[in-house]
């Protein structure tokens, strides 16, 4: 005898609610830095309603990779944004997998204050200030020397931390030269020794931002990384989309930067962005190539790219998006 058509009425409606009010799973998802444009999806989770669409709550947490890193490994963040810092520990033999790439072209310029300093081959035997070692600033110097045929071994390579540390000691004369950023150069005080050593920006393809996760967000945990990749790639359609959107909630975040240098910086920024999120064959081995030479690894020692590198998810969400015709609202 088949149920009451009433009580299955009602059956159905309290499974709705029930669906409906279900606590949202929560993530924590490190960032290295709060101030910069390309970090912009993340706040566009929250304010545009991406992650409560897709029933997840983060928890954005400020972190470099020497600290998102382990807690990765750990399993107490869920996602980390310093991809390029988990290479070192993947060829070491952590369970991590690079998802996502935000950027291929790291906007960075080396600048000097040292009228000896002219080009690249100046640099060797020098410091070079840089954030962190190992960092994208670090590695994007270090490839560009490769290109031109000189020994990143033999730079000093020096971290003065996030801020205006590196630009404070090439005002005074304390650094030679430092890795700059597009944010870095409207702080440098333009003096006629004030010049570009370096472009690294249009000289270097190298990975600069994205996700990284543990293996088991792809295996065990996969339908919460897809729904948090889902509103990620959200919020980054929104920032390609909107210039004015993403520069108020850069604001409305960070709301002692500069309004007009944000949008002078979204207008730089959007070029340096992959144009699906993944990274050329030969550039993820260039990575690991160059992570290796950094630990002292034989390149026929270094784990297989697959083993770093897993954009089946990233073209999964891609196309479930796609497939639903989503466009960012303003």
């Amino acid at each position: 005898m088949g149920m009451p058509k009433t009580l299955l009425l009602c059956l159905i409606a309290l499974l709705c609610a029930a669906g409906a009010t279900r606590a949202a799973d929560k993530v924590r998802v490190t960032i290295p830095v709060f101030s910069e444009v390309d970090y912009a999806p993340f706040y566009l989770g929250t304010d545009k309603g991406y992650y409560a669409e897709e029933g997840i709550e983060v928890e954005l947490v400020g972190a470099g990779g020497g600290v998102a890193t382990p807690a990765l490994i750990s399993g107490d963040v869920q996602f980390s944004g310093s991809p390029s810092a988990a290479i070192s520990a993947i060829l070491k033999g952590a369970p991590l997998k690079i998802v996502y790439v935000s950027r291929d072209r790291p906007p960075y310029q080396v600048w000097s204050g040292d009228p000896a300093i002219k080009g690249p081959e100046d640099l060797i035997g020098r410091q070079v200030g840089v954030v962190s070692r190992g960092d994208t600033h670090e590695n994007g110097v270090r490839l560009l020397l490769l290109n031109r045929h000189l020994d990143p071994n033999a730079v000093a390579f020096t971290a003065m931390g996030f801020g205006t540390g590196r630009v404070a000691a090439l005002n005074a004369g304390a650094l030679p030269a430092a890795s700059l950023t597009v944010e870095d150069l409207e702080q440098l005080k333009r003096t006629p020794t004030m010049h570009m050593v370096a472009d690294v920006w249009h000289e270097v393809q190298m990975l600069v931002g994205g996700i990284v996760v543990n293996d088991r967000m792809l295996t065990t945990d996969r339908p919460l990384a897809r729904r948090f990749l889902r509103a990620l790639l959200k919020g980054v359609r929104y920032m390609h989309a909107n210039e004015d959107g993403t520069v108020e909630a850069m604001m409305t975040h960070n709301p002692n930067v500069s309004r007009a240098s944000t949008h002078a910086i979204w207008r730089l920024m959007i070029p340096t962005n992959t144009a699906d999120g993944t990274l050329p064959a030969p550039v993820q081995k260039q990575m690991l190539d160059l992570y290796a030479d950094i630990l002292g690894m034989a390149h026929d020692k270094e784990r297989p790219v697959g083993d770093a590198f897993d954009f089946t998810l990233l073209a999964e969400v891609n196309r479930s998006l796609d497939d639903e015709g989503w466009k960012p609202r303003p």
